[in-house]
């Protein structure tokens, strides 16, 4: 019997130790933690913005600071001129935290300050002044059409390259400006060129706006990219003077230049006007 309670003395004194010897060790760690935030972490009173970082290490401070980079990410988005009205939409000015700046300005803060992030601007790559600064008309090229649905059609494809802008070095796609032309879009049916006939087809006529447009940029000197003559002779043009387009055939051309060019498209009284300006 004495043995017995000889042995669960030792076991109950085993028992507290160890549960003495796991507070020791949780306090132990609590006031090394304590004081490593005391001495690494963010000085007493400290705000970014609203949020409190008193104490936070540094990999604590990153992480709030991340998230309000995430939350707080302006796009910049340029000017903008509308094809169809000619309206200025005027550019979105852009902004960035600076991450690593953030997190530097908190950490070797005073106390008691309350922080502002550090900002990187982003500027619109196209602001209003480029556009009022194109001003000089570097070639153009005009030809006639007839009504109906050709004529709907070459209309509704000038509007769509009318104002289109493009930066130095951009190259122009007519179908990615202008497809897809089809009767959702407003396309009607027309005579288009496949292979040796002529057959109606969606978007007929919009070959003679990327002609125009070909002529135009050839006398404005720009570098012709991509072009392919049609497969039987048109009547609006002079022979090898013409770029057809299809859903596999395109023209391009690159604004070769080191300024700002803008296509102007025109089609009023049956007269069809492309001109390139800078």
């Amino acid at each position: 019997m004495r043995k017995r309670i000889f042995l669960l003395i030792i076991k109950g004194t085993s028992l507290s130790l160890i549960v003495l010897f796991i507070l020791t060790g949780c306090l132990a760690l609590g006031i090394r933690d304590s004081y490593k935030r005391l001495k690494y972490g963010v000085p007493r009173g400290v705000y970014l913005i609203d949020i409190p970082l008193e104490k936070k290490l540094p990999q604590e401070v990153r992480a709030h600071v991340l998230s309000l980079a995430q939350s707080s990410f302006i796009r910049p988005r340029n000017a903008f001129l509308d094809p169809l009205s000619g309206q200025m939409l005027p550019p979105v000015y852009g902004r960035k935290i600076d991450v690593e700046a953030t997190i530097e300005l908190v950490m070797n803060s005073e106390p008691g300050s309350v922080l502002q992030p550090v900002y990187i601007p982003l500027d619109p790559e196209i602001t209003m002044d480029l556009y009022q600064n194109i001003r000089h008309k570097r070639g153009s090229f005009a030809t006639g059409y007839g009504d109906g649905g050709r004529g709907k059609n070459i209309r509704l494809a000038a509007g769509q390259i009318n104002n289109y802008v493009l930066a130095s070095g951009e190259i122009f796609s007519f179908n990615k400006a202008t497809m897809p032309r089809d009767a959702e879009h407003g396309y009607e049916l027309a005579p288009i060129i496949v292979g040796d006939a002529v057959v109606p087809g969606y978007g007929g006529g919009v070959c003679q706006v990327s002609t125009t447009l070909y002529n135009a940029v050839r006398r404005a000197g720009l570098e012709i990219v991509e072009r392919y003559p049609h497969s039987l002779p048109i009547d609006y043009v002079a022979p090898g003077m013409d770029a057809t387009v299809s859903d596999y055939l395109d023209f391009k051309f690159r604004n070769d230049t080191e300024k700002m060019i803008m296509i102007k498209a025109t089609a009023h009284g049956y007269l069809l006007v492309v001109e390139i300006w800078e």
